[in-house]
């Protein structure tokens, strides 16, 4: 079940919805069920399509991942088509105006994911996967390109996640000259880099709760999110459960609003 997990990118999806509904939740703004449909939509059917791609490149003897994505093929473009056709029915039907509004970051989005497919992207994988996740988590709220404490400590989590994640492939990367941060990292570079963004987003992180009041739920959510990432940064990499793992250490942001939920029983 945990590779399947990974293999269909769930993980990336549950982790998608704690990040939409714990922002939601903090910034008292509410994002439509259209638009989190879109979301996920979108990142599930992108996630598909990579995976099937990569699969569609690999020589043998194939990855565990590809061999699975070659064996169901059928069915995962069937899938893929599926997602995309909502995506697409949702974006220009019923969120065009949010779409107009980000339009700018939709097209430059676009324009490195063809620079990196060409391989011609003078901005490492790692950076662009960060900078463009964060900036799409926060596109639906007031926070969207401002330069708040909050959207820091988001972002300093991202590319400690990606690069302990992304380590996992750096051989593939290799083989298809990607241009990658692991090409020139060693994995023992990439955890303690990871660790020390780790660190310097958990010291953000306390000062936030310091100056800012009313603030403990952030410290809750994000707070358990960073224990978990630091703690699978110390736990042997190149394995799908450690993968998941790390994907899955954004769960702990469902917990504020649990609570805020239950403490509004009678």
């Amino acid at each position: 079940m945990g590779k399947l997990t990974s293999f269909l990118a769930l993980d990336v999806l549950f982790s998608l919805a704690a990040n939409l509904s714990f922002f939601s939740h903090y910034l008292h703004q509410k994002i439509q069920p259209t638009l989190t449909l879109f979301y996920l939509s979108s990142v599930w059917a992108l996630y598909l399509a990579d995976h099937l791609w990569d699969a569609s490149r690999e020589e043998e003897p194939f990855s565990e991942r590809a061999r699975f994505y070659l064996r169901f093929r059928l069915l995962i473009v069937s899938l893929f088509v599926l997602l995309a056709f909502l995506s697409l029915y949702i974006g220009f039907f019923l969120e065009s105006v949010f779409l107009w509004n980000k339009l700018p970051l939709i097209l430059s989005f676009l324009f490195f994911l063809v620079l990196i497919v060409i391989k011609r992207s003078p901005i490492p994988k790692e950076i662009l996967v960060s900078l463009f996740y964060t900036l799409g988590v926060f596109a639906p709220f007031s926070l969207f390109f401002e330069l708040n404490t909050i959207v820091w400590i988001f972002y300093l989590h991202v590319q400690a996640n990606v690069l302990l994640t992304y380590d996992n492939d750096r051989e593939f990367d290799r083989t298809n000259q990607t241009y990658t941060l692991t090409q020139y990292w060693n994995p023992q570079t990439i955890r303690m880099v990871s660790r020390c963004l780790l660190g310097f987003g958990m010291i953000l992180l306390l000062s936030f709760w310091i100056l800012e009041p009313h603030s403990g739920r952030v410290l809750l959510g994000l707070g358990l999110t960073y224990l978990w990432l630091g703690v699978c940064s110390f736990r042997k990499g190149g394995d799908f459960p450690f993968k998941s793992l790390c994907e899955l250490s954004y769960l702990p942001m469902f917990l504020p609003q649990i609570f805020f939920f239950f403490s509004l029983l009678p």
